[in-house]
C-alpha cells in the first residue's frame, strides 16, 4: 500500500486498479454517511475524523480493509458482518466482493454517534471538573485547634480537606452544619472514615 502519500488523493493515485475504484466508492459512501467529517492521512492510510478518529481504509497486497475503529460497533453489528473476514475493529474485502453501501453507512453513522457521546475508543476525554476551593471558616479552625486535631486535618489529602469544608459550610441549617462538623472531628480523631465513607488515615 502507498506509504508516503501526503493527501488522500495522493494515496488513492498510488493504488492500482481495480482496488482504487473500490476505495474511491468506499470513500464516497463514508462522506455521504458523515458529511461533517474531515479527511486526513494517519498512520499511512486515509482516515476520517469527527470528534476524534472515526473510520479509515487502506489497500494491502491481497485485500482491502475498512477500519471501523470500534470493537463495540463491530460487535453490535456482528450479524451483518458474518459474511466478511473481520479482525479486531476492521473488515477485509476485495473489489469483486465489496462492502454493501448500506452496511458502510450504518457502521459509519454508529461511529459518528459513538464519538459524539464521547464513547469512542479514540475520543479525547473531557477534562475533569475542578472542585471549587472552600476557605476554612474561623469557627472550624477554632474547633480543630481546640481539640488538637489540626495536624490530623492537615495529614488528610487536599481534596478531603476541601470537601470537608465545603460539606460543612454548604449546610443550610445551623443544626446540620454542627452535625457535619462533629462528624469531621470524630473521623479525624479516630483516623477512620471520610464523610461517612471508608478511609484509613495513613
Amino acid at each position: 500500500m502507498p506509504e508516503k502519500a501526503g493527501t488522500v488523493d495522493e494515496y488513492l493515485a498510488g493504488v492500482p486498479e481495480p482496488d482504487r475504484k473500490a476505495l474511491e466508492k468506499l470513500r464516497k459512501t463514508i462522506m455521504a454517511a458523515a458529511p461533517g467529517a474531515t479527511e486526513t492521512i494517519s498512520y499511512h492510510m486515509p482516515t476520517f475524523k469527527e470528534d476524534g478518529p472515526l473510520v479509515a481504509y487502506a489497500a494491502f497486497k491481497d485485500h482491502l480493509s475498512f477500519f471501523v475503529m470500534s470493537t463495540e460497533v463491530m460487535e453490535a453489528h456482528r450479524g451483518d458482518l458474518d459474511a466478511f473476514d473481520t479482525s479486531r475493529g476492521a473488515i477485509r474485502f476485495t473489489p469483486d466482493r465489496p462492502l454493501p453501501a448500506a452496511l458502510v453507512k450504518k457502521l459509519v453513522r454508529a461511529r459518528v454517534e459513538e464519538n459524539r457521546r464521547g464513547r469512542g475508543p479514540y475520543t479525547r476525554r473531557k477534562p475533569a471538573v475542578k472542585r471549587a476551593r472552600h476557605p476554612m471558616p474561623d469557627y472550624v479552625e477554632r474547633e480543630l485547634e481546640g481539640r488538637g486535631l489540626m495536624d490530623s486535618y492537615r495529614r488528610r489529602p487536599p481534596y478531603q480537606q476541601n470537601d470537608y469544608i465545603g460539606w460543612i459550610t454548604g449546610a443550610k441549617q445551623e443544626a446540620t452544619r454542627q452535625r457535619r462538623l462533629e462528624q469531621m472531628l470524630e473521623e479525624l480523631e479516630s483516623g477512620h472514615g471520610y464523610m461517612k465513607m471508608p478511609y484509613e488515615q495513613k
